[in-house]
C-alpha cells in the first residue's frame, strides 16, 4: 500500500512543482493520501522508539521525497522549527524524523548525509538562514555554503525497506542521484514526550494535525490514533522558530 500511495502521489505531481523543489526532488504533504496511514502508525516501529525510551509521541506530518535521476544535492538543514521551546536545548529531542526508504541507497542516487552533534551544538550552517527557502529549494545557487562537503559528515547508506530515526535538530542533506532511476522516500515528523512540550507548542501540533488530517477517512484514522495530538488548554498556536538562539552554544 505505500509504495502504490508513493507512486500515486508522484504521477499526480506537475512538473512545476518538481521545478520549485529541485533540491528535494519532490515535497508532497501528507494531507491528501490517507494511504500512508499503516506507515505512520507502524506498531513496530513505535515499539522500538518506546525501547530507545522515546514515548508520549504524537504526530506533525509527513511528507513523500522522490529525487528523480539527476536530482542535484540536498542542502544542509535542520527540521526544527520550535527553537522558543526549551526542550530544543535538551537532550530530549523535540521532534524527530523517521525516514522509510523504498529503494536503496547509496552515494550514486543520493543517500542521506549527516552532520553528528549538530543537534546539539552550534555549527556554522545555523548562520546560513532558515530552512527550505524558495531560492534554495529551487537549486538557483549551486554554489550556496549549503550545498558543499564539510568535514565530519558521514553518509548513511540503507536498503529498502529501512527506517532511519534521526533528531530533527540534526543537520542533515543528501547526495544528488546520479543513477537512472528515482530515489525514494517517506519521512515522517514524530514529537515525543509531548506533554512535556509547552502549551502553545502541543497547540500548535494540535491545530495542524487536525487541520491537515481531519478529513483522512475513519479508518485511517484509527490507524495513527495513538499517535493524534490532542491539546485542550487555551494557550495560542505557537510561531515557527527556525533558528536556535544563544542557548544553543
Amino acid at each position: 500500500m505505500t509504495r502504490s500511495c508513493a507512486e500515486e502521489a508522484l504521477q499526480n505531481l506537475a512538473n512545476e512543482d518538481r521545478t520549485n523543489t529541485r533540491a528535494m526532488g519532490t515535497d508532497i504533504d501528507s494531507f491528501h493520501y490517507p494511504g500512508l496511514a499503516p506507515l505512520i502508525g507502524n506498531p513496530r516501529a513505535l515499539a522500538e522508539l518506546n525501547k530507545m525510551g522515546l514515548d508520549d509521541i504524537r504526530f506533525w506530518q509527513a511528507v513523500i521525497i522522490s529525487k528523480p535521476p539527476g536530482g542535484p544535492r540536498l542542502y544542509w538543514h535542520q527540521d526544527c522549527f520550535m527553537w522558543n521551546d526549551p526542550r530544543a536545548y535538551s537532550d530530549m529531542p523535540p521532534m524527530i524524523f523517521l525516514m522509510y526508504y523504498l529503494d536503496n541507497t547509496s552515494r550514486v542516487n543520493g543517500c542521506l548525509r549527516l552532520l553528528p552533534g549538530t543537534h546539539r551544538k552550534r555549527h556554522d550552517l545555523h548562520q546560513t538562514g532558515v530552512a527550505h527557502d524558495r531560492e534554495t529549494k529551487r537549486f538557483a545557487n549551486p554554489e550556496d555554503k549549503r550545498f558543499k562537503d564539510f568535514p565530519g559528515e558521514i553518509d548513511v547508506p540503507v536498503k529498502a525497506g529501512d527506517v532511519v530515526v534521526g533528531d530533527a535538530r540534526i543537520f542533515h542533506a543528501s547526495h544528488a542521484n546520479n543513477s537512472l532511476y528515482e530515489r525514494t522516500l517517506i519521512t515522517i515528523w514524530l514529537h515525543p514526550f509531548f506533554s512535556n512540550l509547552r502549551e502553545e507548542t502541543q497547540s500548535f501540533l494540535h491545530t495542524q494535525m487536525h487541520l491537515h488530517h481531519a478529513s483522512w477517512p475513519a479508518d485511517s484514522l484509527e490507524k495513527i490514533r495513538p499517535l493524534i495530538p490532542t491539546y485542550n488548554g487555551n494557550a495560542k498556536p505557537m510561531e515557527w522558530h527556525r533558528t536556535p538562539d544563544n542557548r544553543l552554544e
